[in-house]
Parts: C-alpha cells; structure tokens; sequence
C-alpha cells in the first residue's frame, strides 16, 4: 500500500516539476531579466545558462513513461534516471543562483521546488509500485 501511495506522489511530483520549468527562477536587477526554465538569454560578458527546462522535462518524462512499467528493469532504470534528474537540478540551481557580488541573483520560489520536486521523485523511485514482483 505505501508503495501505491509513493506512485502517486511521484506522478504529481513529475507532473509539478515540469510546471515549475514555466515558472520563474531567479532575477538579475541589474539588466532587469527574470529567467525561468525555458527563457534564458546570453549575458554581455558572454555567460549562457542554457534552457535547463528541456532536460529537465526530458527526463521527467521518461520516468513518467517508466513508472508505468511493470518490470524490474524498468524501476532500476528508472531509479537511475531519478537519480541523474537530481544531480542536474543540483548543477541547475548552483549555475542559476551563482552570482559574483551578494545580492547579485534574486532567488524566486520555482529554482527551490526545482530541487524539492526532483528529490521526492528520487525517493518516490525508491519504493516502486509493482503488482507482481518477478
């Protein structure tokens, strides 16, 4: 049964951290640009975030796809791409919230459900739901 109740929190999860990629991320007063995960530009010293929101929504979507699977192989490779989802979260925030001076970067509410989000879909990958357990 807490199996059952880990697959629905990770697909609500999955679901969520995909929202979030639209929502914003941090802002820089300075050239006055809020980015979120899809709508990043180039600095004039050259620095380029990327659109970290399609990988981001790449590998949601395959866990998505995975989690439906009634194989073992599919709940260890899934576990595996949950654990790579957050590890480029992880890379995701340092690189979006790194700033030079204090106050540089404004820090919005979607960089950290970025980052919870992808940690319950790492442990809701933990406990795989699976009918038959061959």
């Amino acid at each position: 049964m807490k199996s059952k109740i880990a697959h629905y929190i990770g697909i609500i999860a999955i679901l969520g951290l995909v929202v979030t990629c639209f929502l914003p991320w941090v802002s820089f007063p300075y050239i006055q640009e809020t980015f979120t995960g899809f709508n990043v530009k180039r600095f004039n010293t050259g620095n380029y975030y990327g659109r970290a929101g399609y990988p981001i929504t790449f590998l949601s979507s395959i866990i998505l796809l995975l989690m439906f699977i009634p194989k073992l192989w599919a709940k260890r490779v899934n576990l595996f791409i949950g654990a790579v989802l957050f590890a480029y979260c992880i890379r995701t925030f340092v690189i979006f919230t790194s700033g030079v001076i204090a106050g540089d970067v404004i820090k919005h509410v979607g960089i950290y459900l970025v980052l919870l989000l992808s940690f319950v879909i790492l442990v809701t990958n933990l406990f795989p739901y699976m009918k038959n357990n061959r």
